[in-house]
């Protein structure tokens, strides 16, 4: 009896072995691949033009005080436009050093979520979840790679770093330092930024008041300059948008026909539906109804099933960091009210992936034997979710030069110089 456990014991523990060898190698792989798909996208064709042709005219002195994108819009992000400005001033119009960064700071991403990882005291193979999560989460993989989704990749950045202090060992007044630079850090990279207040809940313990008058300088001051920056249009930036609603789109003058005056409240009420039945069980994609079932649905929903069996346990031990995380998840989608989009769930979507990975190893935990092979299970069928968001998103940038940028000679967008697009032109078709 006591040989055969003995021996089944040693099985397992070669199982496990193997399949923490299976994905870190094809987590592994996944990066790479990633990584060459990257690297085969040409610039976007119209945002990444405009925003990088206003920054290569703009001083760095200037960019304080001056709308983001462009010198019309109604956004406010000095943070993002310094990084993006330091960029163009290195690499100018090639499109490739661009990637190399953008890659740099999904390894700098990765390696927070370790750190966060071992402070919360997971099996460490859940990095290996994350990776591919990262990949094929749909509210996530396409703020990776394209450029002019870099304010979302920072706020990402500042969110993981956020959490892996307050789990640290540090002393609260340095917590509360560095959680209040991250979070004025990403409120002036993206207005979303202004979700990573919810830190807020775990100083509500140690250093309420001090907590409090240093979230609420932030905002003030923020507020204060976007103000003077961009006057009557600061709270304009969803004013000319299309918008997704119930089985199909609506122009931003079907918009303000439809709903006129204080109707435009329904649909903000839809727009918050339509973000948490996306990250949820992903009802939806860029506000419309999904019309039947397909892959992503079904693997958001089983994941969302993980972390609902999960979630009591993962509460217990964890506390005031999971209630951090299903405030992200909530308030990020909430605050994508005026128009709803799938990038607007970047940071909602790794608040949900560290919650899938919390909970998943509760419940790994809590099985006397093969914890590793609900892990692996999980990740094989985000792997292969990652494997195909990958395909597609390398058959949209074929798309983009073989039917946007090869036909056309003159830029499609009347805001895109000629001199610019014809750079961008080169490079594009240079790629396949």
């Amino acid at each position: 009896m006591a040989l055969s456990y003995e021996l089944a014991s040693r099985k397992s523990l070669t199982q496990a072995g193997w399949l923490r060898l299976l994905m870190g190698a094809g987590s592994a792989l996944l990066l790479a691949a990633f990584f060459v798909v990257m690297l085969r996208q040409p610039f976007e064709t119209v945002d990444d033009l405009i925003w990088l042709n206003k920054l290569g005219r703009d001083s760095f002195s200037s960019l304080l005080l001056s709308p983001a994108w462009s010198v019309t819009s109604s956004f406010y992000r000095p943070v993002a436009e310094a990084v993006l400005k330091t960029l163009y001033a290195a690499f100018g119009w090639d499109p490739r050093p661009y990637r190399y960064v953008q890659f740099a700071a999904i390894v700098l991403l990765l390696g927070l979520s370790l750190q966060l990882i071992r402070q919360l005291r997971l099996r460490q193979d859940m990095i290996f979840l994350l990776a591919v999560f990262l990949i094929g989460s749909p509210f996530i993989s396409g703020s990776l790679a394209w450029l002019s989704e870099l304010p979302h990749v920072i706020i990402l950045i500042c969110f993981a770093a956020g959490l892996v202090v307050i789990t640290s060992d540090l002393p609260e007044g340095r917590k509360l330092a560095i959680c209040t630079a991250v979070f004025a850090i990403a409120l002036l990279s993206k207005e979303n930024g202004m979700v990573l207040a919810v830190f807020l809940i775990y100083f509500v313990r140690t250093a309420p008041v001090a907590s409090a008058l240093a979230f609420a300088s932030v905002v003030a001051s923020y507020f204060a300059i976007r103000a003077f920056v961009l006057g009557a249009a600061m709270g304009l930036s969803s004013a000319d948008e299309d918008v997704g609603y119930f089985f199909g789109f609506i122009t931003a003058a079907e918009k303000h026909e439809m709903f006129p005056g204080r109707a435009i409240y329904q649909l903000y009420a839809y727009n918050v539906v339509a973000q948490l039945s996306a990250i949820l069980v992903r009802a939806t994609a860029w506000g419309q109804i999904v019309g039947g079932i397909n892959r992503e649905v079904i693997i958001e929903a089983a994941s969302t099933v993980v972390i609902l069996v999960g979630a009591a346990a993962a509460y217990r031990r964890h506390g005031v960091v999971f209630l951090v995380l299903v405030a992200v998840t909530v308030g990020g989608a909430v605050l994508s009210y005026a128009y709803a989009r799938d990038r607007h769930l970047a940071l909602p979507g790794l608040a949900y992936g560290f919650l899938l990975a919390m909970t998943a190893n509760e419940i790994s935990e809590r099985l006397a034997r093969g914890p590793t092979v609900v892990l692996f299970c999980i990740w094989l069928a985000w792997s292969a979710q990652a494997g195909l968001a990958m395909r597609a998103m390398d058959i949209a940038s074929a798309r983009a030069i073989e039917e946007i940028y090869r036909p056309n000679v003159t830029p499609p967008n009347p805001r895109i110089p000629i001199e610019v697009w014809t750079v961008a032109r080169e490079d594009a078709l240079k790629l396949r």
